[in-house]
């Protein structure tokens, strides 16, 4: 069975991105390899483009907790990016994770898919498609099978996605994915 890391990017615990990832997680219940980790919690500088990782096999100069994602991801299959949309884009949090794995790609990348999880606070469409165009590239720059992708729109205030039918949603994507 593949297994499945989950990065939820939001800086804000318990919120609609997390709920969002939950709701996925419950889908893909019967499935015992499922890691989640919220970024909230995690201390992560951005790349200094130093190029240390380059030449040390994969090892980043910057001691803080990308290690720990970097362990993760070479011990997982599918990648499902959780985040709210920021400024038509991935949260700072994860979009510092996403960089940092430059350091990943001196010892290979074991991920092979991906999923795009996003809740924007706007109901126009053109937020949501700035983040599943950013998404879509990286999958197509590291080489990642999109395995889909669920934007919600609308949902500004932190519980606004409760009793929403986007969980439902996410958990049949969830539950589709084996």
């Amino acid at each position: 069975m593949k297994k499945i890391l989950i990065l939820c990017g939001s800086g804000r615990r318990h919120g609609n991105s997390e709920k969002l990832a939950d709701a996925f997680i419950k889908g893909a219940a019967f499935h015992n390899g499922i890691t989640k980790m919220t970024l909230a919690d995690k201390k992560i500088a951005p790349c200094r483009n130093c190029n240390y990782c380059q030449e040390h096999h994969g090892e980043c100069a910057i001691r803080d907790d990308m290690q720990e994602i970097i362990i993760a991801l070479q011990n997982n299959d599918i990648l499902v990016l959780c985040s709210p949309v920021y400024y038509l884009g991935f949260s700072a949090q994860l979009k510092a994770v996403i960089d940092r794995t430059y350091a990943e790609s001196a010892i290979g990348r074991k991920i092979q898919s991906a999923i795009l999880l996003s809740v924007a606070a706007k109901k126009e469409a053109f937020v949501s498609d700035c983040m599943r165009n950013a998404y879509r590239q990286l999958c197509d720059y590291l080489g990642f099978q999109n395995l889909g992708m669920i934007s919600a729109q609308g949902f500004e205030n932190p519980n606004d996605i409760e009793n929403s039918s986007i969980l439902i949603d996410g958990f049949e994507l969830g539950k589709s994915i084996f």
